[in-house]
């Protein structure tokens, strides 16, 4: 689906992935020391843009570019599966560019999107086991870790965890307070 409004943060916006984003897209999605924490991408630029069409095409799964504040892209972050009945999303297929301050508010600014707008209750989430950096980043936005299991093509474990709406509200301002300590160097 597309979201037609630019998510704005201190640090780094978010937008909806545009066909016109197949090149850089393609390029994250099939850089070597990015691309080993996600389902690997095979194909061509000209895939990436077809699956780019068809994903703003489809209900319930938004892809977002997010950039710095002069439009430089840093990343990719999808959430998808909105489960109505669960009243809960997955997110994931996240690569980030950006400094650690600016991947941490990209994924902030994807579960306000989430939370705020799409009014979910849960965010379910998972990330490799030798992705030390995300899984840290997790722990500190206050999910819980529920299982492990292993999908093909990829080497380590993925572990899963859900972030809850309460989770979020209690560790949301020291995320802004750690965002904005950093923001304005």
């Amino acid at each position: 689906m597309v979201y037609d409004r630019i998510i704005q943060g201190l640090t780094v916006q978010m937008r909806s992935v545009e066909e016109s984003d197949a090149q850089i897209t393609y390029e994250m999605r099939t850089d070597p020391d990015k691309a080993k924490y996600v389902h690997p991408v095979n194909g061509t630029v000209e895939d990436q843009r077809m699956y780019i069409k068809q994903q703003r095409e489809k209900p319930d799964d938004y892809l977002f570019l997010f950039e710095d504040l002069d439009g430089k892209p840093l990343g990719m972050k999808g959430i998808y599966n909105f489960d109505h009945n669960k009243n809960e999303v997955e997110t994931g297929r996240f690569i980030g560019y950006g400094s650690q301050i600016q991947n941490i508010e990209a994924l902030k600014l994807g579960f306000d999107f989430a939370f705020d707008f799409l009014k979910v209750d849960r965010v379910i989430m998972s990330a490799l086991e030798n992705n030390s950096m995300m899984l840290s980043i997790q722990k500190r936005f206050g999910v819980e870790f529920t299982y492990r299991d292993r999908y093909e093509g990829l080497e380590y474990d993925n572990i899963h965890s859900v972030l809850s709406l309460d989770a979020y509200q209690r560790n949301k301002p020291k995320i802004e307070a750690l965002i904005k300590r950093f923001a304005y160097r």
